[in-house]
């Protein structure tokens, strides 16, 4: 659905009157207040910019210009790729691009947009390669690709992840367009008629203005805004760790609502894994200063992913606080983080024993390469807390000791968890307990020693609510109406996913190009 500024006119009363309805959205209104006063002297015109130079916002950044758009690309961090740069490196949609068959996996996710994913995923492949971006297949009939293509096994388990973004920002340099690092968007500029016309920005040496016929807002979304979390995911969300670049902190979403934008469904679920807890391993990295220090991005891979429970949790069991089973196990990491985020603090324990550990031990994925040896040790090694004891009962008056949680942690309701666990494994019959435990991987009695015990707190990656937007990534107005001028991407936009996870970087890839596109094609109506 396309809308010149002529058109949204019209409209433009009852988007300021749903605007002022929204002031009282403490959790997503407002931006710096140190904005304000900015002179309203362009410092930069442009047709198209883009705020946030993440996977989506380069894709959007590129198309524009490839459109014959004169684009600006602003970035708070002094890196373009945003917290892609952590990713693994495969990507692509996980139930494949049959939207049909895709749907009937991920039944809550927005029928249009995701179908508008799957049926460009092939193109944006092809547009990517023919830039010179490599892809491999990460397996024959798999719906990812490896971006950068896939390192040697001796190299690790992952791509050439960081190299293929860092060459995506050149590309958009090479195509003729701007990019501003260190430098964050902090509030849209709107005409008389309502139609958005640029957005101040601010970098070190303070507020400025960049007028342009279209904004589009790929600023990511919102898990390192504690008071967000708190209000949409969970009463102990605060206490949630944030597996992402330090900037995600909905401020695109804050500056459409303050324009009039609706907002999507999808603020109660998201994606990320449990994460071993306390997190002082992380040493600063999930603040700006340490984020921007970073020497070896991989690094910040392997703490965020490549060491957590993501692939060793469907072979133990969780415990809650109060020492009992709340989750299917076999539901996969992101569905049983989302769990654990509804636990008392956030927090969970992963229960294993020396046979679960062996299991993990001799399975490629779950001693992935990038690790190497023992998942476990490297996990110690890294300084993430392992309690490790003789016995079940022992094990559990070592919680109690020795993690900072522990004076809350039942270990007499944790010992008669396992006892009752293990005997439904032993006679099969674990589909059956009060919380059943089915999946790919059997239930397992825990019943050799040594046994352990991983702390963990709930972990957010990607947030799935965000702005509303059609399928041509207009915002959509609490009219019902596009919003002249304004355009988001995943995760500043929400809704294209609901529950569980199935197009996140393809979805913000996808809807990135198509957005480029669509915003060109609305500035250069404004000069016919």
């Amino acid at each position: 659905m396309s809308q010149t500024r002529r058109d949204f006119i019209k409209g433009a009363g009852v988007i300021a009157a749903g605007a002022a309805a929204l002031t009282g959205m403490t959790a997503i209104s407002g931006c710096s207040a140190s904005t304000s006063d900015a002179k309203t002297e362009a410092k930069h015109t442009c047709d198209v910019v883009v705020a946030g130079a993440g996977i989506g916002g380069l894709a959007a950044a590129v198309s524009a210009a490839e459109a014959g758009a004169n684009v600006i690309l602003v970035e708070a961090s002094q890196h373009v790729g945003g917290t892609s740069r952590f990713a693994a490196g495969a990507f692509g949609p996980r139930f494949g691009a049959n939207w049909d068959e895709a749907y009937a996996k991920a039944p809550m996710s927005d029928p249009e947009l995701g179908k508008l994913v799957c049926d460009n995923w092939a193109s944006y492949i092809e547009w990517i390669d023919g830039m010179g971006l490599v892809t491999e297949e990460l397996a024959p009939g798999s719906p990812y690709v490896w971006m950068g293509g896939k390192r040697p096994a001796e190299e690790g388990s992952k791509s050439y992840t960081d190299e293929y973004l860092q060459q995506f920002g050149e590309i958009f340099t090479q195509k003729g367009g701007t990019t501003l690092l260190g430098t964050r968007a902090t509030k849209l500029l709107t005409d008389e008629s309502g139609a958005v016309v640029g957005l101040i920005a601010e970098d070190a040496e303070g507020p400025f203005t960049i007028a342009a016929k279209s904004v589009i807002l790929a600023t990511g979304g919102w898990q390192c805004d504690k008071e967000m979390c708190t209000k949409y995911i969970g009463r102990h969300a605060d206490l949630s760790q944030a597996q992402c670049v330090p900037y995600l902190d909905g401020s695109g979403i804050k500056m459409g609502v303050e324009v009039g934008a609706q907002l999507s469904r999808s603020f109660g679920s998201f994606y990320g894994h449990p994460q071993p807890w306390p997190t002082s391993y992380l040493n600063g990295i999930d603040n700006i200063d340490g984020y921007e220090n970073v020497e070896n991005i991989d690094d910040v891979h392997v703490l965020y992913y490549g060491t957590t429970e993501h692939s060793i949790q469907g072979m133990g069991i969780y415990v809650n606080t109060q020492g009992k089973r709340f989750v299917n196990e076999g539901l996969g990491s992101s569905l049983v983080n989302q769990e654990v985020m509804q636990q008392p603090m956030a927090r969970a324990y992963l229960i294993l024993d020396e046979g679960v550990r062996e299991i993990i031990r001799n399975t490629p994925f779950c001693n992935a390469a990038v690790v190497g040896g023992d998942r476990i040790d490297h996990m110690i090694e890294l300084g993430m807390t392992v309690v490790q004891a003789d016995s079940i009962e022992e094990l559990g008056a070592k919680i109690v000791a020795e993690t900072a949680d522990g004076v809350s942690f039942n270990a007499a309701n944790m010992i008669a968890t396992v006892q009752e666990y293990n005997e439904a494994a032993k006679a099969g019959t674990a589909e059956t307990l009060d919380v059943p435990h089915a999946g790919v991987v059997p239930a397992t009695p825990l019943v050799t020693g040594p046994f352990y015990a991983i702390p963990v707190v709930g972990g957010i990656m990607a947030t799935f609510g965000g702005l509303k937007i059609n399928t041509d990534t207009q915002v959509i107005s609490t009219a019902a109406e596009p919003i002249a001028g304004l355009y988001a991407i995943p995760g500043a936009a929400g809704g294209i996913m609901n529950g569980d996870y199935w197009c996140v970087m393809s979805g913000y890839s996808v809807l990135g190009r198509i957005s480029g596109a669509t915003a060109t094609a609305y500035a250069q109506s404004l000069e016919a």
